[in-house]
């Protein structure tokens, strides 16, 4: 089988020079298939995925709850993917469900509208979330593997630049706590935020096919549907790959390189691949659902804490900096980091949101820089190098692991507000809401009303402080005290009336007396154990 390498790969054993972006040439080289460390690695990696999944399943089989079906640490974040799925099942592109009032329909995303397929086939919408997840780590894995097998040359180098890019994880101080950055930490990632996994993937994959096809000197689409792919999955990397290319691009166009490739394939690569990126970018603008989010979801995540969390990978990188650039896949190697810092910058303007997702992934070129600089000092004249080896990698990925599964450990038990598992009762009252044919939203306690869109596909008065908006805050205390009952009648009365609402939800940790709260407001009411339906005017 052909595989293109180029020429001043060859130079690192003598046969060329370093020096300049040097000719390409195609060899006839024999592909190592997966081997039993391969293998080893992938197991571990799917192993950790399921971690969450696990301790879930543990608490309903040993302890016989009531489990929601996430499959994270962040609840809210695994109840919008459901939401969108309910909506997606109806008709293929999702509103918002944790506002009363109607919102448009306009949100596509490709993974969202398969699984809505599946759900309208009958699927829990859970369970058809949660088969992106063998995807998510399989593409990540062998996209990994792909890209450490082109950068690298000998196979020590590369085992160790794949379980780097995999596992590493190091701590860091996560507003005033000690822990771990979870969006630095491709583990953490499997946990629900598949999405992100798989647009990291596909960016990986983007860069590797760009690669090949500017080494073949032509034009190819296949970089172009990966960011695209990208794109519509996690905004964020479709935006790091068109900074990526347009930025190595330059820098070997600056560096004198004789041999370059034809301008369509850039110029289609960052055009395709910037079309979700405008579509992301008019419902922020056309939406007002996408706005308030998008304001929401600024936060003020130091970018000092990521510093000291990638900082150990991070300098033995910036050996791999030494010298020029060799092919357009170590130049992009390089320029990865920094788009990535870029990106952060730009994120937090009024521009984008959620600027740490830019560093989703930071941790697979910063590998390969790391070992590729480390094998060009006097490390591989040393004694025991790989003995020594090995345990740098261990250290770099073994204690963030266990802290980060000791974590998760801590964070899925079942505790009070917290609806990754809720009563039998509360269970019972959604799913007769999920059946009752009467049109209408419902109001609730906050930590139920996350949980109301996906499991009775309806909409909710707050749930979700990013769509949840304006007033996110008021809403979740004024829902607080109708259902503590700590409202006089009048004032109720009035507040129900003015939402809109049709359903009003007591869950299991309700003292009141809706019924009697709201009085000739209440037009029906079903008891379920310890929870409550009331149907209102």
């Amino acid at each position: 089988m052909r595989e293109e390498v180029a020429l001043a790969e060859l130079g690192e054993v003598g046969i060329a020079p370093p020096g300049r972006y040097q000719p390409i040439v195609t060899v006839v080289k024999r592909r190592r298939r997966i081997d039993r460390f391969d293998l080893a690695v992938l197991a571990a990696f799917a192993c950790l995925s399921v971690w969450v999944l696990a301790l879930d399943l543990w608490q309903v089989v040993a302890h016989g709850m009531m489990w929601t079906g996430t499959d994270g640490v962040y609840l809210v974040d695994q109840m919008q993917y459901l939401a969108w799925i309910r909506e997606a099942a109806r008709h293929v592109l999702a509103s918002n469900l944790f506002v009363l009032h109607p919102t448009p329909a306009d949100y596509f995303q490709p993974a969202v509208a398969i699984s809505g397929g599946l759900t309208a086939l009958g699927m829990a919408p859970w369970l058809a979330l949660l088969l992106w997840k063998p995807v998510a780590v399989g593409a990540t894995f062998f996209a990994v593997r792909a890209y450490t097998r082109r950068s690298l040359t000998r196979l020590w180098q590369r085992r160790a630049a794949l379980v780097l890019g995999l596992f590493f994880g190091s701590f860091s101080i996560v507003y005033g706590s000690f822990g771990v950055v979870g969006d630095l930490f491709p583990t953490f990632e499997s946990w629900g935020y598949t999405f992100g996994l798989l647009a990291v993937a596909a960016l990986v994959l983007a860069l590797i096919s760009y690669d090949r096809a500017r080494i073949a000197g032509r034009l190819r689409w296949t970089p172009a549907l990966f960011g695209a792919l990208a794109g519509l999955l996690h905004p964020w990397q479709g935006e790091l790959l068109v900074v990526i290319v347009l930025a190595t691009e330059l820098a070997i166009w600056r560096a004198g390189e004789r041999r370059r490739a034809p301008l369509s394939l850039p110029a289609v690569t960052v055009i395709v691949t910037a079309i979700p990126l405008l579509y992301y970018f008019a419902l922020g603008h056309v939406d007002e659902s996408w706005s308030l989010a998008r304001d929401a979801s600024k936060h003020s995540f130091a970018i000092w804490t990521v510093a000291l969390a990638i900082g150990p990978l991070a300098l033995p990188a910036m050996l791999g900096y030494r010298g020029r650039s060799r092919g357009f896949l170590q130049a992009a190697t390089r320029i990865w980091p920094l788009a990535a810092l870029f990106v952060y910058l730009v994120s937090a303007t009024g521009l984008s949101a959620t600027p740490l997702h830019a560093f989703d992934g930071i941790t697979i070129p910063l590998a390969v820089l790391a070992v590729y600089g480390v094998c060009r000092t006097r490390f591989t004249r040393l004694r025991r190098r790989r003995v020594l080896a090995s345990l740098a990698v261990a250290a770099a990925t073994i204690p963030a692991t266990v802290f980060l599964l000791w974590s998760a450990r801590g964070l899925v038990v079942p505790t009070g507000g917290n609806a990754n598992f809720i009563t039998a009762d509360e269970s019972h009252a959604l799913s007769y809401l999920a059946r009752d044919p009467t049109p209408g939203g419902v109001l609730t306690r906050f930590y139920l009303g996350t949980v109301v869109p996906a499991e009775a596909s309806r909409a909710t008065f707050v749930g979700d402080c990013l769509w949840s908006e304006p007033g996110c805050t008021p809403r979740a205390q004024l829902a607080q005290q109708l259902l503590d009952g700590t409202l006089a009648p009048s004032t109720a009365r009035s507040f129900v009336l003015s939402t809109g609402t049709r359903f009003v939800l007591a869950d299991c940790a309700s003292p009141a007396d809706l019924g009697k709260l709201l009085g000739p407001v209440v037009v029906s009411a079903r008891s379920f154990g310890c929870a409550r339906v009331y149907e209102v005017r």
